[in-house]
């Protein structure tokens, strides 16, 4: 055993950490669910999809939906002059904790760019190959990917009446500072696409070139799908051209998967929209079956303003109960991303928490009520060992094309799941049980 721990190390540094600069712990120990867990998390994800395909199409004209989501002017002005397509969350993930008293319990999605999911085939693929456990399977993540991409382009290019083709010049964009760090998990997927016809590079979007209202790369070559990986929060910070940068996109006749539309569902607020009682009545009678399911698993969840309605219907002072409920509550950015701006009460201290409380009383912030969060031990490999360690983990399922396509498994000593400098974080490869 020793020397397979020694040959699955070895190959996921020479892929996935060729420069030294991955955080993550190699796992040992993969997460196994079985048919049952898969068909309830494939249940969830295609009434989470269905919800935010009603909100792509209603956000323009319905006031509540706007209300509750409520973008800084400059985002929302941009989010408007955006396209929306008959279909538009190519990708997505919702992160969920496997709780031990209440179910499953999400916490946020991710409707813009959900990453690791090469990262996770390449660790299940070769862990299957050299430890060859009996009766297990991973989910063919590779091609979900692969035909949720050309599904997609399909519908952009009916949208821009483009012609068929049978072999499409592809990119990635990312920028390149992602590029040179985790170039290993882009090759995964560009081989995956290359293998099936088509052409497949990588580049920084400032160096994807808009001319006559084409896409160009760097060798003039028109460009049919763009795969987007960086968010449109992103934009002011790196892109040349800003959001115009994304607008140029958008209205050029080029695919871009995600489309840039997602950023108006990946707002925290999301989670108000479809917990709270004030906004049943936005959703269409085919929907409340979806609408029930999401609710179920989504914690109670509030905007934070001044006064709050609690769960048995009491108005409060919101200032005077977010500090009173520290230890039960947990309090979010509604429109940051990566864990990031996200405090947990009973993690926090009271004065760094009162500060968060007045900071949230500004506007676009969340609240939501702490979970208990499970606790697995893992086995992973370091210093040419095995080591163990108990961590917190999630269980977040993928959605592709409007339902389950494999799942993120995050477990880290950080109660956010997050990979922080000096915690100790993994992600476990995942199986599904099956039958001998």
């Amino acid at each position: 055993m020793i020397e397979k721990n020694k040959e699955y190390a070895a190959i996921v540094k020479k892929v996935l950490d060729p420069t030294n600069m991955r955080t993550a712990k190699l796992c040992l120990t993969p997460y196994v669910y079985n048919q049952e867990f898969k068909d309830k998390m494939n249940r969830i994800t295609i009434a989470y999809a269905n919800l935010l395909e009603f909100v792509f199409h209603e956000f323009p004209t319905n006031k509540k939906i706007q209300q509750v989501l409520e973008y800084p002017p400059d985002l929302e002005n941009y989010l408007n002059s955006l396209n929306v397509y008959e279909q538009n969350l190519a990708a997505a993930r919702i992160d969920i904790f496997v709780t031990k008293n209440d179910g499953l319990k999400m916490v946020e999605s991710n409707c813009e760019i959900p990453g690791a999911n090469e990262e996770s085939y390449f660790l299940e693929q070769h862990f299957l190959k050299i430890y060859q456990p009996k009766g297990l399977e991973a989910m063919p993540r590779m091609e979900i990917v692969y035909n949720t991409l050309m599904h997609y382009y399909e519908i952009q290019a009916k949208y821009f009446k483009l012609p068929k083709k049978e072999s499409l010049n592809i990119y990635l964009s990312q920028w390149q500072s992602e590029i040179n760090r985790i170039l290993g998990e882009y090759d995964i997927i560009m081989d995956y696409i290359r293998k099936k016809g088509h052409k497949c590079g990588i580049l920084d979007p400032n160096k994807i070139k808009i001319k006559d209202n084409k896409a160009y790369d760097l060798n003039g070559e028109r460009i049919d799908l763009i795969y987007r990986r960086f968010t449109a929060d992103e934009l002011p910070l790196y892109a040349e051209k800003k959001w115009q940068m994304a607008i140029d996109w958008d209205k050029a006749e080029v695919a871009v998967v995600n489309p840039f539309c997602t950023k108006r569902v990946d707002s925290k607020n999301i989670m108000v929209l479809f917990k709270d009682d004030d906004y049943e009545d936005v959703f269409h009678e085919n929907l409340k079956d979806d609408l029930a399911i999401v609710r179920e698993i989504i914690p109670w969840t509030k905007k934070i303003k001044a006064r709050l309605i609690l769960k048995n219907g009491k108005e409060v002072d919101a200032r005077e109960f977010l500090i009173r409920e520290k230890d039960n509550l947990v309090i979010k950015h509604a429109n940051a991303y990566s864990s990031s701006a996200v405090y947990i009460g009973d993690d926090t201290d009271n004065e760094k928490w009162e500060q968060v409380v007045e900071e949230s009383l500004k506007g676009d912030w969340v609240v939501q009520e702490r979970i208990d969060l499970p606790e697995i031990e893992l086995e992973y490999w370091e210093d040419n060992r095995i080591k163990t360690v108990k961590c917190i983990y999630n269980v977040n399922p993928y959605i592709y094309d409007g339902k389950l396509g494999g799942f993120l498994n995050r477990a880290s000593t950080d109660k956010l799941t997050s990979f922080k400098s000096g915690e100790i974080a993994a992600i476990m490869p995942c199986f599904q049980r099956v039958s001998q």
